[in-house]
């Protein structure tokens, strides 16, 4: 049988210590996340109106965010990267006993994003 040589365990046990083996998972920045909810339609002329202290929230596959806009409908958070449904908590149209959905009713925060999100809720 032949000698074990120590340089190889020396390597495989400093990328241990390291963390540059075993967990693959990386620390993700957060997005800083800027934008506004507002209706649209109702009596003419239907202009675009922000929801004053609208609640929803933000549920992505392993982190979820409750989110209060601002008197002017606008909200800033900073949200790791990842698909996140809507979902309206309080303070927006309602209709038959129901929140009203926003549309787009998921949104999409990648790394770099730099447009606001602009969610809408559709009133008739």
């Amino acid at each position: 049988m032949g000698r074990i040589h120590p340089a190889p365990l020396v390597v495989a046990l400093t990328l241990l210590a390291t963390g540059c083996l075993g967990d693959s998972r990386e620390a993700v920045s957060p997005v800083h996340v800027t934008g506004r909810i507002v209706t649209v339609g109702g009596p003419a002329p239907g202009s675009p109106a922000p929801i004053a202290g609208a609640e929803f929230r933000l549920v992505g596959s392993n982190h979820a965010v409750d989110v209060r806009a601002g008197e002017d409908g606008r909200f800033v958070l900073d949200l790791p990267p990842g698909r996140y449904r809507v979902v309206i908590t309080g303070h927006a149209p309602a209709s038959d006993g129901g929140w009203l959905p926003t549309i787009p009713s998921e949104v999409t925060v990648a790394s770099g994003r730099t447009r606001p999100l602009r969610l809408v809720v559709p009133i008739r």
